[in-house]
């Protein structure tokens, strides 16, 4: 796949601050193409783990549906949006990851992934722990995203409104 370039290269990061911005962030919207190919997208929190992101959920739905379909995906995460109404503009920072969506069938992979979920996600007891892991590992499904391309970008500074007229 081309991919466009970013329209506002000067606001444009590296991939190293895009993977910072995923790394250090735990919610991002998930979008598919779904029913009869309408745009789906739906909040997810999420990990990362050797490069890629994870996702859990359900075992059936709508998003599975979508990427059993059709794999390609996009998954945006908004790290600041600060929004400065006397100025009419924004202070933001966001990354876009284009992407292929797959469920981790293997079981050893799968545990030892809800384990790193509840790592990253969760603050619990190793009891607490193994107990939820135990409970939900036959009924929750974990997507893999494989990123095939990262953007990121930001405004941190702003032009005060009355020069930018």
């Amino acid at each position: 796949m081309e991919h466009r370039p970013m329209r506002r290269q000067d606001r444009q990061l590296s991939l190293e601050e895009a993977w910072a911005i995923l790394k250090d962030n735990d919610y991002g919207i998930l979008a598919v193409t779904g029913d009869e190919g309408w745009p789906y997208a739906v909040p997810m929190n999420y990990f990362i783990r050797n490069g890629e992101i994870y996702l859990h959920c359900a075992q059936e739905g709508h998003k599975l549906d979508a990427i059993a379909r059709d794999e390609r995906v996009c998954f945006t995460v908004v790290a600041q949006h600060d929004l400065i109404p006397s100025q009419i503009t924004t202070v933001y920072k966001s990354t876009v990851v284009f992407g292929r969506a797959a469920l981790v069938d293997d079981q050893k992979e799968k545990r030892i992934l809800l384990a790193a979920l509840v790592d990253d996600l969760g603050e619990v007891s190793p009891e607490i722990k193994a107990k939820y892991i135990q409970s939900k590992q036959a009924k929750t499904a974990l997507v893999k995203i494989t990123p095939q391309h990262i953007t990121a970008k930001a405004n941190q500074k702003y032009i005060p409104v009355t020069q930018r007229m």
